[in-house]
């Protein structure tokens, strides 16, 4: 495996356990929402499309880190165009009446920038940092001090929490439900904010707490 699919493959067990424990913490609150049809097809569906987007980003920036391109000359508005296309896909998965889902970009435009920003500048760290025949762990520990990189899952994590909380408000057309969805939406961000510590810190302990192994 390369090191632009190790990345790749690092954000999507990331992502899916974050997913997992944030669904776990908000099930005890939320009990009703997993038997509703649309919040089943929606939890299983809002991670395999962050996981693809990450995807494109990581690629993106390390196409661009590899053509010697400096970060500060990525076309973060191409980029973010691109991602559009990972959202109409998500979005098509969504069509179960009588929900309508209506995305206005502008609500989160500068918030998925940002995150585009941010994982960009980390996969153009941690390249730079990565040493041949060096493992992930090599490359961040040569390219963050343990405090910095935690700093930094974290903010992608809550960028991440501030636009799916934006995105699952963009559901129109829901009559009687309306109620049910608002719990839905503010019980998950809740839920992720707090999981958001618990999984920087278990990642950051894997990478740094033991000096001697590596993987």
């Amino acid at each position: 495996m390369n090191k632009v699919d190790i990345l790749c493959d690092k954000d999507r067990i990331l992502m899916e356990d974050f997913s997992r424990l944030s669904l776990i913490r908000m099930s005890s609150h939320t009990t009703l929402l997993g038997s509703l049809p649309f919040f089943s097809t929606y939890q299983d569906t809002n991670v395999k499309k962050e996981v693809d987007k990450d995807r494109l980003i990581i690629r993106e920036a390390a196409r661009a880190f590899e053509a010697g391109r400096p970060v500060c000359d990525l076309d973060l508005e191409d980029i973010f165009e691109k991602t559009k296309e990972v959202d109409k896909v998500f979005l098509n998965k969504l069509l179960i009446a009588p929900f309508t889902l209506s995305v206005r970009y502008s609500d989160f435009a500068d918030i998925r920038i940002q995150r585009i920003w941010l994982i960009s500048r980390t996969v153009y760290a941690l390249l730079a940092h990565w040493p041949e025949g060096g493992s992930f762990i090599d490359a961040v520990r040569n390219a963050y001090p343990e405090k910095k990189f935690k700093d930094v899952l974290a903010e992608i994590l809550h960028l991440y929490n501030e636009e799916t909380r934006m995105l699952s408000k963009s559901i129109r057309h829901l009559g009687p439900f309306r109620s049910v969805v608002g719990t839905y939406t503010d019980a998950l961000y809740r839920s992720m904010e707090d999981v958001k510590e618990d999984i920087t810190r278990s990642a950051v302990q894997r990478i740094f707490g033991d000096k001697t192994v590596y993987a």
